[in-house]
């Protein structure tokens, strides 16, 4: 039931959304924060104005954060609803400030406003009713209609859906709210009770869990706290009064160190412990951000949101260490905290400053520190096991630094790879280095007339460790877990790699197969170009091979990609020709070195039916003037059938299994000493 939950969990477009929405909206987090960061550090220089300077801006940052929310699902939601962006935006927009300022969820400091959840539900509602209101007949856009009628029609619909949404928002103000409030449904938390305090964490750690701000939405438990926390403080210096257990930064520097969920010690944890590459360089990369309780990059980066490994000791260390701090004051160990500091001090500097320059509260922090690496330690293992050579830095680089658009069809599982969906082929991938190794090996491509090797192709392999050799099954797991540029790039480095010694011999050309997903790859052609211009092999030796997956997926950027790889003297090849549905097509929209003719046709010659379709396909190759390759031919009644449709190029069992490279090499020298 768990493992169903989860699953569809992964492929829910609003889960979706939520994680591209934010990941989206990072940087203006990212850029608040640092402001914050430099206000403090002009206080402490007595740069007055400046620091006054740079605070609002920080602030004011901080507060076009939901406003950002708001945009990003919108802009994400007409992608999915194909609703026109911008309009949609707008009126997205416009219902978030009106039905903020009815519920009055309006920020004390600026008058913007701040409610995370208005900011999402707002924006959902709004293209949902767009949509579904798009859709009718009277407000469907007719193409032989003139432009002014169905502008008229889009405004129509536009209105309509805001009036929609004020109706009910207004609804929701005058029945339901005072209805709320009378009958006090929801809990008040006290803000110095040790239960409510638990509460409180808990409730955070559920809400970041969404990829909500579990802080901005209890924001009034927090204020509340910290107006309680100065005036006791304040009675503490005047008139001797006891401190407060709970105040305002005892979350931010005993439950929160590093950010939410205690994550600073999953960052020592990871430090420490992660044998995965990935995993260690986004523990480095997020190091210092940790250090100022920042945690978005390592929330989406492992990821823990919407995950429900990492999710178990995200929820458990806050309460565990809220656990500790809390009788360790209680008893007298540690000093209770005595000022109010900024959130962003990193741990042990907070502890020490917070309890009034004690060393109690540097060994607090420290305890609770070690307590959460423990914590962390059984639950990121798994993760460090299960993404085996996942680079999890590449694909959050993907999403936030390289790639501005949201990709609306994608699961969540595409950069989540402990998604239970996933867990059988992170198995499969796991199981690779355990049981054995990845090898190469090469099928050549004969020449028909003279029987001579005239370019081989490199094919994956995989070898057990009693030396069987096996295809390549584990693809697939490959491909759902969206590392197939991974394995590709391998492949070519070694492919390439492997061959660069014997580029002297008379006709020597390399063919390797490249998977969609890797071709449209920002930076393939670059990296391609690198590989060979680092080995002795000419650009000319080297063919890439493509199938209709990839033409099927993109053709403007296909095209383009094809012409670049093309422009460097790279050949490119089209596999699996006539399998396809749109065959004919592809040869008038493209330009290929060579065509190979799929195997599948070779198996049908024992029928007149078979000849003919394999007669058929070789002459529209033929049309392009590309080489053409016969792959399959296991027969010699095979090879000459295919002889005398004028094909000069085989690829078979009937001169060649694939075998190692050295073994092709000592054939091509043998074929060069006869001639």
């Amino acid at each position: 039931m768990l493992s169903l939950l989860i699953t569809r969990l992964s492929n829910n477009r609003i889960a979706i959304a939520l994680c591209n929405v934010f990941i989206m909206a990072l940087p203006i987090s990212l850029l608040a924060t640092f402001c914050n960061l430099l206000e403090i550090f002009a206080f402490r220089m007595e740069w007055l104005s400046f620091a006054e300077t740079i605070g609002n801006v920080g602030r004011l940052t901080a507060h076009i954060f939901p406003i950002l929310i708001n945009i990003y699902m919108a802009m994400y939601l007409s992608d999915t609803h194909r609703l026109p962006k911008s309009a949609t935006i707008a009126c997205s927009l416009v219902a978030f400030f009106i039905v903020s300022y009815q519920w009055t969820f309006i920020s004390t400091v600026i008058p913007l406003p701040n409610s995370f959840a208005v900011a999402l539900l707002s924006a959902f509602m709004t293209s949902t009713l767009i949509s579904i209101i798009n859709r009718t007949k009277l407000m469907h856009v007719d193409l032989s209609s003139s432009v002014v009628d169905n502008s008229l029609k889009v405004l129509a619909c536009y209105i309509l859906s805001l009036t929609s949404i004020v109706l009910v928002s207004s609804f929701i103000k005058v029945m339901l709210m005072p209805t709320f409030s009378l009958h006090n449904w929801f809990p008040v938390l006290n803000p110095l009770d040790f239960t409510d305090a638990m509460i409180y964490e808990f409730i955070r750690s559920i809400l970041w869990s969404f990829g909500i701000n579990g802080h901005n939405v209890l924001h009034t438990y927090k204020s509340e706290l910290y107006d309680i926390t100065v005036a006791n403080i304040e009675a503490w210096r005047n008139s001797g009064d006891a401190l407060n257990i709970i105040s305002a930064n005892f979350y931010d520097f005993f439950t929160g160190m590093g950010g939410s969920g205690n994550t600073f010690s999953l960052v020592v944890c990871m430090l420490l412990f992660a044998k995965n590459r990935g995993y260690k360089t986004l523990a480095k990369a997020v190091f210092i951000l940790a250090l100022f309780n920042i945690n978005e990059p390592l929330l989406f980066g492992i990821p823990i949101i919407f995950n429900p490994i990492m999710l178990v000791p995200f929820i458990l260390v806050p309460q565990v260490s809220l656990v500790i701090a809390y009788f360790s004051f209680w008893i007298g160990w540690v000093e209770p905290i005595n000022e109010v500091n900024s959130w962003l001090l990193p741990p042990l500097l907070s502890g020490y400053l917070s309890t009034g320059g004690t060393a109690g509260g540097v060994i607090l922090q420290i305890v609770i520190l070690v307590v959460g690496v423990a914590m962390y330690y059984p639950f990121f293992k798994i993760m460090d096991t299960r993404s085996e050579g996942i680079d999890v830095t590449r694909i959050f680089n993907r999403r936030f630094f390289v790639n501005s658009d949201m990709a609306v069809k994608s699961k969540l599982a595409s950069f989540i790879p402990s998604m239970q969906s996933n867990l059988q082929a992170q198995r499969n991938v796991e199981r690779l280095n355990a049981e054995g190794e990845m090898i190469l090996y090469y099928q050549p491509q004969v020449d028909v007339k003279n029987g001579q090797i005239v370019g081989m192709e490199a094919l994956l392999r995989y070898r057990t460790h009693n030396g069987d050799i096996l295809p390549p099954t584990f693809i697939q797991s490959f491909s759902q877990l969206h590392m197939m540029p991974e394995l590709d790039y391998w492949v070519i480095s070694q492919a390439i790699q492997a061959t660069s010694p014997y580029s002297d011999c008379a006709g020597f050309k390399l063919s390797i197969n490249v998977s969609s997903d890797t071709i449209l790859t920002k930076g393939f052609v670059k990296y391609l170009d690198n590989e060979i211009a680092g080995s002795a092999l000419t650009h000319k030796q080297v063919e890439i091979e493509i199938t209709e997956e990839l033409l099927v997926s993109d053709e403007v950027m296909t095209a383009g990609v094809i012409n670049q790889i093309r422009a460097l003297g790279i050949s490119v090849s089209l596999d699996d020709f006539g399998t396809g549905f749109s065959s004919l097509a592809y040869l008038s929209r493209y330009d290929f070195d060579k065509i190979k003719v799929d195997r599948s046709l070779i198996q049908k010659l024992d029928t007149p039916r078979g000849k003919e379709l394999l007669r058929i396909v070789v002459e529209l190759g033929k049309v392009t003037n590309a080489k053409l390759v016969v792959e399959g031919v296991e027969t010699k009644e095979e090879l000459q059938y295919v002889s005398s449709l004028g094909v000069h190029y085989v690829q078979g069992f009937y001169y060649y299994k694939a075998m190692p490279l050295e073994d092709i090499v000592s054939l091509m020298v043998a074929e060069r000493m006869e001639v």
